[in-house]
């Protein structure tokens, strides 16, 4: 079981790191740093977050995260509403500007997987293995119990 996790588990890098490489042409085209993506990334599929719910996310201090957020403000990428209950408080939300970032970074990782696909040949029993593998791991990450 050990020798089969290793192996999955080195797999599974790979394959992210290929689907990841390929996704960040798009952003060498644009100067952005994956930071700044990693931001756009979250506003994009989680919706409008607070600075403080980014940097908890990211795994980043609250000013790395303000100065990631004044560089995507500045490019237009991304807006900071403030709050009408607490002026403190800023709400950062992706701009449709960022969103076709994203949408163009998706097309690029659509279509490698759609040569790799042509490659392997169609095959619905690998999909839905690929299905069950993420729904197993959300699972066990959503319950912890690694």
């Amino acid at each position: 079981m050990k020798e089969n996790s290793v192996q999955m588990e080195k797999i599974m890098r790979e394959i992210n790191f290929k689907i990841k490489i390929e996704g960040r042409k798009v952003l060498k085209q644009l100067e952005l740093s994956t930071a700044q993506f990693d931001v756009l990334q979250i506003l994009y599929f989680k919706g409008d977050k607070k600075l403080s719910d980014i940097s908890k996310s990211l795994g980043v201090t609250k000013s790395t995260t303000t100065g990631l957020i004044k560089r995507l403000e500045a490019l237009n990428l991304i807006e900071k509403i403030q709050s009408s209950k607490d002026k403190r408080i800023y709400n950062v939300k992706i701009t449709t500007k960022g969103k076709k970032i994203i949408d163009e970074v998706i097309i690029r990782r659509i279509s490698l997987m759609e040569k790799v696909i042509e490659k392997m040949g169609k095959d619905e029993t690998f999909i839905e293995k690929l299905i069950k593998l993420k729904n197993t791991l959300n699972e066990v990450v959503e319950g912890d119990e690694l």
